[in-house]
């Protein structure tokens, strides 16, 4: 802006040589052709000093800093004012007095109050009876700013009310996109809500960070992966952006935001990352859901929900994530919580000596168990040994014998649950914590009446009204608890095939041939619970490797 100067002493007014300046404010910076624009604010405003023949002084510009909130800082309306104080301005002029505040007349009172205090005039383009020289131009001046608060009330009623539509549609409302995703708008009945995609740049380090959390990777870690990796965060992003915007072109060197396991934590707990519409409770993002108290699909996932359920268990520390080592080798029982020392109890891990894979005894090595030696058994045949075990008791079956009856009917509930996806589970999980939270509040509810709380009629009526909607919730609640744990209990066979698996049941060519090593893990859990490897009583070829190894069939865990 132009340098300002001071009035000299001896000052007196003088409409011939007027130091003005205009103000300019907009809430967000846009830069269109609209009439409310920075650029088409001080175009109209110093076309009208050139008209009045007053001195362009300068003008002062607040752009993006809202003229409602009053905890929000306008730096240059601030400079300003301090021009006025200093005596450097006689006329400040605006677009309207809009531009100026919208907290109603008291606030643009007490502005014009000051103005006038340092013999300052306010002169608005918009509104060209605005004089506050004069009485009447003051009552207009309050009248105006009164409407100018009456418009942004209500246009912020209405902004508060068209987000809370679109926020119970499963919309994403406001600010930018999380990270992993970019927004676009679709059509969903009469509504145009913002719909989350991938982003083709950030999602697959989405999938990345998942795929290593569910392996057990810690937050930190995952952190230090993409710092090392150079993988921008969102607010490195954003931060670049609105630099280079500031600067108009101009590229300065910016320093880069750094991931942080919250950061890390914040995007894997985002239940958006599952397709799912989230809304915010406290400091974290919840599933929002519908009437039924089913989940609200609104967006394009990131990662398939089952991997993203799985995953909130890993997080919990419901899913116990197995570590290897770094002699240790993918294995059929290593590391899936099932194998384990006959002689101290310890779980067996794998290992690889003189090129021969073996699986061995956590703590046979650091003698913390007297006589317990170096146990260790061969890889490959304790795989086939349990393998086979299972296989031919599934090919004996006796639909008279009550055990095998048992095993198999344990067996099938297992596979249910696991064919049943992580969602249901902690839905159910959900349901019945919100159900414990309302049948709380209804006893919270009368122990306030039986403490006088709602005394006379107006306090009857709350009173009535709150139990109402309260039972109605917990009796929808109450249903969906009752509908998700019959679903848990619904029987599901386990595949044909299974208990008939042909002449060999893992040889080239058979179901179990096909199977992934973690698909082989999850058939092996529904038929077993724990395998033994007993100490070895020769060696070499006279080892009795098949013999050490025993097998505790699956059984239907205790009420």
């Amino acid at each position: 802006m132009a340098p300002l100067t001071k009035r000299g002493p001896g000052w007196t007014p003088n409409l011939d040589h007027v130091r003005a300046v205009s103000y300019i404010r907009q809430s967000k910076k846009r830069e269109d052709d609209s009439k409310s624009s920075p650029e088409a604010q001080l175009t109209k405003c110093e076309a009208l000093i050139t008209a009045r023949g007053w001195d362009n002084a300068g003008h002062f510009a607040d752009v993006g800093k809202s003229g409602w909130d009053p905890n929000v800082v306008r730096p240059e309306f601030e400079e300003m004012m301090a021009a006025v104080r200093a005596g450097h301005v006689d006329a400040v002029v605006v677009f309207s007095l809009s531009r100026l505040t919208r907290q109603g007349a008291l606030e643009a009172m007490l502005i014009n109050d000051e103005l006038a205090k340092h013999g300052v005039l306010l002169v608005s383009v918009e509104e060209p009876y605005l004089d506050t020289s004069t009485p009447m131009g003051v009552a207009i001046f309050g009248l105006i700013a009164a409407l100018a608060q009456q418009e942004s009330d209500m246009k912020s009623a209405y902004i508060t009310a068209t987000k809370e539509t679109l926020r119970a549609a499963g919309s994403h409302v406001s600010g930018m996109a999380p990270y992993g995703f970019q927004s676009t708008r679709e059509a969903r009945g009469e509504l145009v809500v913002v719909k989350l995609v991938p982003d083709p740049a950030e999602a697959p380090h989405v999938r990345d960070m998942v795929a290593w959390a569910t392996d057990g990777v810690a937050a930190s870690a995952i952190a230090r992966k993409l710092n090392e990796s150079g993988v921008p965060t969102k607010a490195a992003d954003m931060t670049a952006r609105v630099a280079a915007r500031r600067a108009r072109g101009k590229s300065d060197p910016l320093e880069r935001t750094s991931w942080t396991s919250s950061t890390v934590l914040r995007i894997l707990r985002d239940p958006r990352l599952a397709g799912y519409a989230a809304e915010r409770q406290g400091t974290k993002r919840v599933i929002l859901r519908d009437d039924t108290g089913a989940p609200l699909v609104a967006h394009e996932p990131i990662v398939p929900a089952d991997d993203w359920w799985r995953l909130q268990d890993v997080l919990d520390a419901r899913t116990q994530v197995v570590k290897q080592g770094r002699r240790s080798v993918p294995s059929l029982l290593g590391g899936a919580g099932m194998l384990f020392c006959g002689v101290c109890g310890s779980v067996m891990v794998t290992d690889r000596r003189n090129g021969k894979q073996l699986y061995r005894c956590n703590r046979a090595q650091s003698g913390a168990v007297a006589g317990h030696g170096g146990l260790a058994i061969d890889m490959a045949t304790t795989d086939d040994v349990v393998t086979r075990r299972v296989w031919t008791r599934l090919a004996a079956m006796d639909p008279e014998d009550p055990a095998d009856v048992a095993w198999l009917d344990e067996a099938a509930r297992r596979f249910a649950a696991q064919q049943d996806t992580f969602e249901r589970v902690a839905e159910l999980a959900a349901a019945r914590t919100e159900l414990g939270h309302v049948r709380e509040a209804l006893r919270t509810l009368y122990a306030d009446r039986q403490a006088g709380l709602y005394a006379g009629s107006v306090g009857d009526q709350m009173f009535r009204e709150s139990v109402e909607r309260l039972t109605a919730h917990q009796a929808r609640t109450a249903r969906r608890v009752t509908e998700l744990e019959a679903a848990d209990t619904d029987a599901v066979a386990i595949p044909a095939q299974w208990t008939d698996p042909g002449e060999d049941p893992i040889g080239p060519g058979s179901t179990w041939a096909g199977w992934r090593l973690a698909d082989r893990r999850e058939f092996l859990a529904f038929f077993v619970d724990r395998v033994t490897v007993a100490k070895s009583i020769g060696r070499g070829r006279n080892a009795n490797t098949a013999e050490r190894v025993s097998v505790d069939w699956a059984e239907a865990p205790a009420s």
